[in-house]
Protein backbone atom coordinates (compact mmCIF):
# COMPACT_ATOMS: atom_id res chain seq x y z
CA UNK A 1 0.00 0.00 0.00
CA UNK A 2 2.98 2.20 0.65
CA UNK A 3 4.33 1.91 -2.68
CA UNK A 4 0.73 2.22 -4.44
CA UNK A 5 0.57 5.31 -2.84
CA UNK A 6 3.85 6.84 -2.98
CA UNK A 7 3.33 6.48 -6.70
CA UNK A 8 0.65 8.18 -7.09
CA UNK A 9 -1.93 5.43 -8.28
CA UNK A 10 -4.59 5.38 -5.53
CA UNK A 11 -4.26 9.68 -6.06
CA UNK A 12 -5.64 9.38 -9.63
CA UNK A 13 -8.57 7.54 -8.28
CA UNK A 14 -9.20 9.60 -5.15
CA UNK A 15 -9.45 12.71 -7.54
CA UNK A 16 -11.94 10.63 -10.23
CA UNK A 17 -14.32 9.69 -7.32
CA UNK A 18 -14.87 12.77 -5.66
CA UNK A 19 -15.13 14.36 -9.60
CA UNK A 20 -17.99 11.72 -9.59
CA UNK A 21 -19.42 13.04 -6.53
CA UNK A 22 -19.98 16.42 -7.77
CA UNK A 23 -21.95 15.77 -10.92
CA UNK A 24 -19.08 15.12 -13.17
CA UNK A 25 -19.29 12.35 -16.16
CA UNK A 26 -15.61 10.86 -15.03
CA UNK A 27 -13.29 8.37 -16.80
CA UNK A 28 -9.26 7.62 -16.47
CA UNK A 29 -6.72 6.75 -18.21
CA UNK A 30 -8.25 8.23 -21.31
CA UNK A 31 -6.05 7.80 -24.32
CA UNK A 32 -5.37 10.67 -27.21
CA UNK A 33 -2.73 10.76 -30.05
CA UNK A 34 0.79 12.62 -29.50
CA UNK A 35 0.60 14.65 -32.57
CA UNK A 36 4.41 15.03 -33.20
CA UNK A 37 5.12 11.19 -32.66
CA UNK A 38 2.31 9.39 -33.62
CA UNK A 39 2.25 7.13 -30.46
CA UNK A 40 -0.76 6.59 -27.66
CA UNK A 41 -0.84 9.04 -24.43
CA UNK A 42 -2.95 9.39 -21.64
CA UNK A 43 -4.89 12.02 -19.59
CA UNK A 44 -5.10 10.73 -16.08
CA UNK A 45 -8.95 11.95 -15.46
CA UNK A 46 -11.35 13.59 -17.99
CA UNK A 47 -14.75 14.78 -16.14
CA UNK A 48 -16.85 16.32 -18.12
CA UNK A 49 -20.57 18.21 -17.22
CA UNK A 50 -23.56 19.39 -18.89
CA UNK A 51 -24.26 23.15 -17.79
CA UNK A 52 -27.26 24.12 -20.13
CA UNK A 53 -29.23 22.78 -22.56
CA UNK A 54 -31.71 24.38 -25.40
CA UNK A 55 -33.42 21.80 -27.21
CA UNK A 56 -35.54 24.38 -29.10
CA UNK A 57 -32.20 26.30 -30.07
CA UNK A 58 -30.13 23.15 -30.38
CA UNK A 59 -27.56 24.62 -28.26
CA UNK A 60 -25.66 23.03 -25.60
CA UNK A 61 -23.33 24.24 -23.28
CA UNK A 62 -20.28 21.59 -21.40
CA UNK A 63 -17.58 22.04 -19.30
CA UNK A 64 -14.43 19.46 -19.13
CA UNK A 65 -11.64 19.08 -16.93
CA UNK A 66 -8.53 17.86 -18.30
CA UNK A 67 -6.67 16.53 -15.35
CA UNK A 68 -2.91 15.20 -14.55
CA UNK A 69 -2.49 14.15 -10.92
CA UNK A 70 1.18 14.76 -9.66
CA UNK A 71 1.57 12.92 -6.22
CA UNK A 72 4.46 14.71 -4.41
CA UNK A 73 5.49 16.81 -1.21
CA UNK A 74 7.30 19.34 -2.88
CA UNK A 75 6.08 22.77 -3.45
CA UNK A 76 5.27 24.28 -6.10
CA UNK A 77 6.20 27.65 -6.25
CA UNK A 78 4.69 30.78 -9.59
CA UNK A 79 6.48 33.94 -10.00
CA UNK A 80 3.36 36.58 -10.67
CA UNK A 81 3.82 40.23 -12.32
CA UNK A 82 1.12 42.69 -13.21
CA UNK A 83 -1.08 42.13 -16.56
CA UNK A 84 -0.73 44.43 -19.61
CA UNK A 85 -3.24 45.62 -21.91
CA UNK A 86 -2.60 42.63 -24.16
CA UNK A 87 -3.59 40.52 -21.70
CA UNK A 88 -6.56 41.04 -20.50
CA UNK A 89 -7.80 41.09 -24.42
CA UNK A 90 -6.50 37.81 -24.80
CA UNK A 91 -9.14 35.62 -25.84
CA UNK A 92 -8.72 31.86 -23.82
CA UNK A 93 -8.89 29.39 -26.48
CA UNK A 94 -9.71 26.46 -24.17
CA UNK A 95 -13.13 27.55 -24.63
CA UNK A 96 -14.96 26.87 -27.73
CA UNK A 97 -17.83 29.40 -28.52
CA UNK A 98 -19.93 28.00 -32.04
CA UNK A 99 -21.16 31.15 -33.12
CA UNK A 100 -19.63 34.73 -33.94
CA UNK A 101 -20.63 38.08 -32.86
CA UNK A 102 -20.63 41.26 -34.35
CA UNK A 103 -21.03 44.69 -33.29
CA UNK A 104 -22.94 47.14 -35.83
CA UNK A 105 -22.66 50.87 -36.19
CA UNK A 106 -25.41 52.60 -38.46
CA UNK A 107 -23.52 55.61 -40.20
CA UNK A 108 -26.82 56.73 -41.96
CA UNK A 109 -27.46 56.83 -45.86
CA UNK A 110 -27.50 53.18 -46.07
CA UNK A 111 -24.10 52.77 -44.70
CA UNK A 112 -22.91 50.45 -41.50
CA UNK A 113 -19.40 50.20 -39.98
CA UNK A 114 -19.15 46.50 -37.93
CA UNK A 115 -16.56 44.51 -36.54
CA UNK A 116 -16.21 41.55 -35.13
CA UNK A 117 -16.50 41.08 -31.09
CA UNK A 118 -14.78 37.87 -29.45
CA UNK A 119 -17.83 35.62 -28.10
CA UNK A 120 -15.43 35.77 -24.58
CA UNK A 121 -16.05 39.22 -24.29
CA UNK A 122 -19.49 39.10 -25.52
CA UNK A 123 -21.40 36.42 -23.39
CA UNK A 124 -19.15 38.18 -20.72
CA UNK A 125 -17.04 35.31 -20.14
CA UNK A 126 -14.57 38.01 -19.46
CA UNK A 127 -16.52 39.08 -16.14
CA UNK A 128 -16.40 36.11 -14.00
CA UNK A 129 -13.64 33.91 -15.37
CA UNK A 130 -11.25 34.26 -12.15
CA UNK A 131 -8.01 33.66 -14.16
CA UNK A 132 -9.16 36.47 -16.99
CA UNK A 133 -9.81 39.02 -13.64
CA UNK A 134 -7.26 38.53 -11.66
CA UNK A 135 -4.80 41.63 -11.71
CA UNK A 136 -1.84 39.66 -11.84
CA UNK A 137 -0.30 36.78 -14.26
CA UNK A 138 1.82 34.20 -13.12
CA UNK A 139 4.85 34.05 -15.89
CA UNK A 140 7.25 31.35 -14.31
CA UNK A 141 7.01 28.71 -11.98
CA UNK A 142 9.57 25.60 -10.62
CA UNK A 143 9.25 22.60 -8.07
CA UNK A 144 11.46 23.14 -4.81
CA UNK A 145 13.77 20.46 -3.78
CA UNK A 146 15.56 19.36 -1.43
CA UNK A 147 19.33 19.37 -2.37
CA UNK A 148 21.84 19.44 0.29
CA UNK A 149 20.49 20.31 3.39
CA UNK A 150 18.63 23.33 1.86
CA UNK A 151 16.55 24.24 -1.06
CA UNK A 152 17.02 23.89 -4.59
CA UNK A 153 14.68 25.77 -7.23
CA UNK A 154 14.03 23.32 -9.86
CA UNK A 155 12.69 23.47 -13.44
CA UNK A 156 14.36 21.30 -15.37
CA UNK A 157 11.85 19.01 -17.49
CA UNK A 158 8.91 20.46 -15.90
CA UNK A 159 7.59 22.23 -19.22
CA UNK A 160 8.41 19.02 -21.12
CA UNK A 161 6.74 16.66 -18.50
CA UNK A 162 3.17 19.06 -17.69
CA UNK A 163 2.81 21.62 -19.94
CA UNK A 164 3.07 20.44 -23.21
CA UNK A 165 1.20 17.34 -22.67
CA UNK A 166 -1.53 19.21 -20.98
CA UNK A 167 -1.54 21.32 -24.22
CA UNK A 168 -1.18 18.22 -26.47
CA UNK A 169 -4.63 16.63 -24.80
CA UNK A 170 -6.05 20.19 -25.28
CA UNK A 171 -5.49 19.68 -28.88
CA UNK A 172 -6.78 16.40 -29.03
CA UNK A 173 -10.39 17.04 -27.01
CA UNK A 174 -10.93 20.14 -28.90
CA UNK A 175 -10.50 18.52 -31.89
CA UNK A 176 -13.31 15.94 -31.26
CA UNK A 177 -15.97 18.42 -29.99
CA UNK A 178 -18.40 18.04 -33.08
CA UNK A 179 -19.09 21.53 -34.85
CA UNK A 180 -22.20 21.96 -36.39
CA UNK A 181 -22.04 23.29 -40.06
CA UNK A 182 -26.02 23.16 -40.99
CA UNK A 183 -29.17 25.13 -39.60
CA UNK A 184 -30.22 21.67 -37.83
CA UNK A 185 -27.28 20.81 -36.09
CA UNK A 186 -26.46 20.84 -32.54
CA UNK A 187 -24.19 23.43 -31.67
CA UNK A 188 -21.65 23.03 -28.21
CA UNK A 189 -20.37 25.75 -26.42
CA UNK A 190 -17.43 23.50 -24.32
CA UNK A 191 -15.35 25.25 -21.79
CA UNK A 192 -12.00 23.13 -20.96
CA UNK A 193 -9.95 23.30 -17.92
CA UNK A 194 -6.88 21.77 -18.50
CA UNK A 195 -5.40 21.05 -14.80
CA UNK A 196 -2.83 19.37 -12.78
CA UNK A 197 -3.97 18.31 -9.20
CA UNK A 198 -1.01 18.11 -6.68
CA UNK A 199 -0.75 16.72 -3.18
CA UNK A 200 1.84 19.18 -2.78
CA UNK A 201 1.35 22.81 -1.79
CA UNK A 202 1.45 25.68 -4.07
CA UNK A 203 3.13 29.16 -3.23
CA UNK A 204 2.82 32.50 -5.42
CA UNK A 205 5.29 35.38 -5.33
CA UNK A 206 4.55 38.89 -6.70
CA UNK A 207 7.89 40.20 -8.05
CA UNK A 208 6.10 43.22 -7.96
CA UNK A 209 6.25 44.16 -4.42
CA UNK A 210 9.49 45.26 -2.68
CA UNK A 211 8.75 42.92 0.10
CA UNK A 212 8.43 39.30 -1.65
CA UNK A 213 7.05 36.38 -0.02
CA UNK A 214 5.72 33.47 -0.91
CA UNK A 215 2.29 33.51 -0.31
CA UNK A 216 0.51 30.19 -0.07
CA UNK A 217 -2.36 29.39 -2.32
CA UNK A 218 -5.08 26.77 -3.35
CA UNK A 219 -4.91 27.41 -7.06
CA UNK A 220 -2.92 29.28 -9.54
CA UNK A 221 -3.11 29.59 -13.48
CA UNK A 222 0.11 29.71 -15.28
CA UNK A 223 -0.15 30.45 -19.43
CA UNK A 224 2.39 30.08 -22.00
CA UNK A 225 2.77 30.78 -25.36
CA UNK A 226 4.07 27.44 -27.27
CA UNK A 227 5.69 27.43 -30.80
CA UNK A 228 7.00 23.96 -31.96
CA UNK A 229 5.88 21.02 -33.93
CA UNK A 230 2.10 20.57 -34.35
CA UNK A 231 1.39 22.23 -30.83
CA UNK A 232 1.16 26.34 -31.04
CA UNK A 233 -0.77 28.54 -29.67
CA UNK A 234 -1.05 30.26 -26.04
CA UNK A 235 -2.03 27.57 -23.37
CA UNK A 236 -3.71 28.21 -20.11
CA UNK A 237 -3.00 25.22 -17.34
CA UNK A 238 -4.63 25.45 -13.63
CA UNK A 239 -2.42 23.91 -10.74
CA UNK A 240 -4.81 22.86 -7.96
CA UNK A 241 -4.04 21.50 -4.39
CA UNK A 242 -5.85 17.90 -4.46
CA UNK A 243 -7.25 19.40 -0.91
CA UNK A 244 -8.75 22.29 -2.44
CA UNK A 245 -10.14 20.83 -5.63
CA UNK A 246 -13.74 21.12 -4.33
CA UNK A 247 -12.98 24.99 -3.51
CA UNK A 248 -11.55 25.48 -6.95
CA UNK A 249 -14.80 23.92 -8.80
CA UNK A 250 -17.09 26.05 -6.51
CA UNK A 251 -14.74 29.41 -6.80
CA UNK A 252 -13.81 29.01 -10.48
CA UNK A 253 -15.55 26.34 -12.40
CA UNK A 254 -19.37 26.59 -11.04
CA UNK A 255 -19.86 30.38 -12.35
CA UNK A 256 -19.75 29.48 -15.78
CA UNK A 257 -22.36 26.81 -15.00
CA UNK A 258 -24.91 29.01 -13.60
CA UNK A 259 -24.76 30.77 -17.41
CA UNK A 260 -27.90 29.67 -18.78
CA UNK A 261 -28.73 29.66 -23.06
CA UNK A 262 -31.57 31.52 -24.67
Amino acid sequence: MGALEGAGYLMEQEVATDLKRLGFHVRTNVAFEDPDEGKSREVDVTAVRQTAKNVDAKLAAYVELLVECKNTANPFVFIARPKNEADRWRTPDEFLLPFRYESRKDLGGGRALSREVPGFQHLGFDQVFAAHVNDWKAVQFCRIDRKSGGWHANHGGLYDALFYPMAKALNARRSAIPRGSRPDDWRYLWLFFPIVVTSGPLYLVDSSRERRTPELVDHVSFTRELKGGKVSGIYTVTFVRQQALQSFLSDVVDPWALWRLI
